[in-house]
């Protein structure tokens, strides 16, 4: 048992201990995440076991009986702030007014107890109603108040100050006083009497007894400061140097002598400095402190911070020309891109927007709310004859080429020269919407002029690509339709102005 009791007791405490640390955390602190998987773990096993709730320790909680408000309401007005029984209203007005009365002169009795007992405004007693016609500085009492009636006739007078003016505005008292003229105080002349020397303030020092007259010890200590001064002032100028210990006697003049080291130390310094040659005094640190900063010589700092933002443009060269060959890469890809979609045959889509409608619901194409929005083609439509003359014809005015003369070796386009251009959006969708008007089929989608989401978007895509192509354009390319030919002799106009017969 002797051996068991200290592990017995180690175990109580350690019981106490972890009761106490389950009362001081709450369940919302139990319910935390934890730190760690194994501290989460131990937190769980706390909460289940030893952890109490502290809704199963609380009492009952309050209720309010049902009725209660409505009891309340009978009985007390809550809108008009009264009690619905007029002698309760009373008695309760009455109580209240007594009740005010009462602290209203509490507040006064300690307002005069603690203030002065009249009005420091107008001098008015504030016992006048108590005491009519008395002084409230004589009804009695404790503390500064009196227990005597004030007389004008005393047994005596006390003045009030010892000067014969007033100290605030220097003005003498019969023209600046509180009291009435007859009864301030007379002014009194007084004239200064003379001085005299006495005899024996004449000579300071009896040379029989070899003593000062007046203050000998203090005029002694003085004579003898004077003395020891005066000696000091010798010794300084005979021996101004301590050959022993190495330095002026005189403080001051050795702090002097040492700035005057100091200066020629630091003159030497400089000039050795100076002698130095210019390869020798390219180092870095030399040009400023490298513990507080202080710039010794900034001209030097100015060449080490070019030298070094020269070296970073080096690098950044190398991140300019990737971004160029990268930017290469790109245009490389929509040149590829753009000439894929035009080895595409655009006849392969016309046959579907010739017919009218689409033939897996059979809704018409058209802008409509039950008809279908046709998406366009991305390949351009194939050009007449006439338009290729016509792009010859420009490009040959473009490079001042004679129109009429025909193509040599010497005026023949390189082939380096030669580029792909695409059409612009708004001759893709007139195009477009001309062959729809034509079509018998398409009734619907004739004069219908709304553009697509989608063939904006194709066409701004074919237009970007086309300008970062560059170069000149293609022969048997037009960035836009030629008119139409007119009929010779003929006053219905082109052959395309002509009505349709259908």
């Amino acid at each position: 048992l002797e051996q068991l009791s200290p592990s017995f007791s180690e175990g109580r405490a350690a019981a106490w201990s972890g009761m106490a640390q389950s009362m001081a955390r709450t369940m919302d602190d139990l319910r935390a995440p934890a730190q760690t998987w194994g501290s989460d773990i131990k937190t769980y096993e706390h909460g289940k076991r030893h952890a109490v709730d502290a809704a199963l320790v609380t009492g009952q909680q309050l209720s309010l009986k049902s009725g209660a408000f409505q009891y309340q309401e009978r009985v007390f007005d809550p809108v008009l702030q009264r009690y619905r029984d007029n002698n309760v209203e009373a008695s309760q007005r009455h109580h209240e007014e007594r009740e005010r009365v009462a602290h209203l002169n509490r507040a006064a009795d300690i307002q005069i107890l603690r203030e002065q007992p009249f009005h420091i405004l107008h001098g008015a007693s504030k016992l006048e109603k108590l005491a009519p016609g008395k002084d409230p500085m004589r009804l009695g009492g404790h503390g500064t108040l009196g227990e005597k009636e004030r007389s004008k006739h005393g047994k005596g007078n006390f003045p009030d100050t010892a000067v014969d003016y007033n100290i605030v505005s220097n003005i003498p008292m019969r023209d600046h006083h509180w009291a009435r003229e007859d009864e301030r105080p007379r002014l009194k002349e007084k004239s200064p009497r003379d001085r005299k020397v006495p005899a024996f303030l004449a000579k300071d020092f009896d040379i029989v007894n070899n003593r000062y007259s007046d203050n000998h010890s203090e005029k002694l200590r003085q004579e003898k400061r004077v003395h020891l001064l005066e000696g000091t002032d010798k010794h300084l100028k005979r021996n101004f140097f301590d050959p022993v210990v190495g330095r002026f006697i005189d403080p001051a003049v050795e702090e002097k002598v040492k700035t005057v080291d100091h200066a020629r130390e630091v003159e030497i310094t400089m000039r050795a400095h100076d002698k130095v040659p210019p390869s020798y005094k390219g180092r870095q640190t030399a040009a400023y402190g490298i513990t507080s900063h202080e710039k010794h010589d900034p001209d030097l700092l100015r060449v080490y911070d070019n030298l070094e933002n020269e070296r970073k443009d080096r690098y950044k060269n190398r991140y300019i020309v990737e971004h160029n060959l990268h930017a290469q890469d790109i245009k490389g890809d929509h040149i590829n891109q753009v000439r894929i979609m035009n080895r595409v045959a655009p006849e392969r889509y016309e046959e579907q927007k010739k017919r009218g409608y689409d033939i897996i619901d059979g809704k018409a194409w058209g802008p409509g709310a039950k008809e279908k929005h046709f998406n366009e083609a991305f390949p351009k439509t194939r050009q007449t004859p006439w338009e290729k003359v016509e792009v010859s014809r420009q490009y040959r005015e473009s490079v001042g080429l004679p129109t009429g003369v025909p193509a040599t070796s010497s005026t023949a386009l390189n082939p380096d020269q030669v580029s792909t251009l695409k059409l612009p959006a708004d001759t893709i969708q007139a195009s477009g919407r001309q062959k729809l008007e034509s079509s018998s089929s398409a009734q619907q989608l004739r004069r219908s002029h709304a553009p697509s989401v989608r063939s904006e978007a194709s066409s701004m895509r074919r237009s970007a690509s086309a300008a970062a192509m560059g170069g000149p354009p293609r022969m048997g390319q037009t960035p836009y339709a030629p008119p139409p030919p007119a009929v010779p002799g003929s006053p219905m106009g082109s052959v395309y102005s002509r009505p349709s017969r259908a």
